[in-house]
């Protein structure tokens, strides 16, 4: 088979990666994902497709030389050998939405106050996962960032936990297929609206009885 390498398809395989990754692994989940794990009949050999690879990736790396910003956009950071990150990377772009705030009290408006917040330390590997297998769609609504904002909104989406990790209260192993999701913002902010949160298949059914 032939196939070309493309910015889409090794920005996929970064997400896949957990975002960073080292050119090889980067070809290989490329070869899985498109190419049925060979190399592309069009590329003498895996040295020159990995080659190809890197060569689509400096053109969007700030740091290759001859790098002009206002040309292109920087895609990817060189982060050490061979190495290389998503440089507006998805991960950045997500926004918490399990917090506990305490304590609860009311203010009159422009004073100032303290407020606690319990930050739940989250695995990039496992939102990768989640989101490899699932995609990038809403599963609760059915939206897609790419589709409604263009390039600005690909690749992006949060991952909900499944059971919230504030009721958790303690480190556990995260399995990306049982115990994650991807969700909209809008998704994700109605599903935390109760305590304990509403499930996926509650929300889906609120939706439903709203459009009746």
């Amino acid at each position: 088979m032939q196939y070309t390498v493309n910015i889409a398809d090794i920005e996929q395989a970064l997400i896949a990666l957990g975002g960073e990754a080292k050119a090889k692994s980067i070809q290989d989940r490329i070869l899985v994902d498109h190419c049925e794990n060979a190399i592309p009949e069009n590329y003498s050999h895996e040295k020159s497709f990995r080659q190809t690879i890197q060569r689509k990736m400096e053109d969007y790396c700030p740091q290759a030389e001859g790098f002009s910003p206002e040309k292109k956009e920087a895609k990817f950071l060189r982060v050490g050998h061979g190495l290389y990150r998503l440089a507006a990377g998805y991960r950045r772009k997500e926004f918490l939405a399990i917090e506990e705030i305490s304590p609860e009290e009311e203010y009159p408006e422009g004073a100032v106050k303290t407020i606690t917040v319990n930050h739940y330390e989250r695995s990039p590997e496992a939102r990768a996962a989640c989101i490899a297998h699932y995609g990038v769609r809403c599963v609760a609504c059915g939206f897609d960032f790419e589709h409604k904002y263009g390039e600005i909104g690909k690749a992006f989406i949060h991952v909900h936990h499944v059971v919230p990790l504030s009721e958790t209260k303690v480190a556990y192993k995260v399995n990306p297929i049982n115990d994650l999701r991807p969700v909209c913002a809008n998704c994700h902010a109605m599903l935390h609206r109760s305590t304990p949160a509403l499930s996926i298949a509650q929300l889906i059914e609120a939706m439903k009885c709203k459009s009746c």
